[in-house]
């Protein structure tokens, strides 16, 4: 089995995150342990792809537009 790269899991968080998402919800569809998602989101949110309403994880217009970049690239 194939290790996923930080770069796929970054993609993986947005793409969960695109229609707003718990912590909880994050973990499950990513398929992550919460402390590396919580790794994961603080990093996101120092770079401004992601921000926090409440405590649902919201992607920003920046993540949007990382987002579909990324996938143009991911093979």
């Amino acid at each position: 089995m194939k290790r996923r790269t930080k770069f796929d899991i970054v993609i993986a968080i947005l793409d969960v995150v695109s229609g707003g998402a718990t912590k909880t919800k994050i973990v499950y569809k990513a398929n992550l342990n919460f402390n590396l998602a919580t790794k994961y989101l603080t990093f996101l949110l120092e770079k401004g792809l992601v921000r926090t309403n409440s405590n649902r994880y919201e992607i920003t217009k920046e993540g949007k537009i990382f987002l579909e970049k990324a996938k143009e690239l991911q093979i």
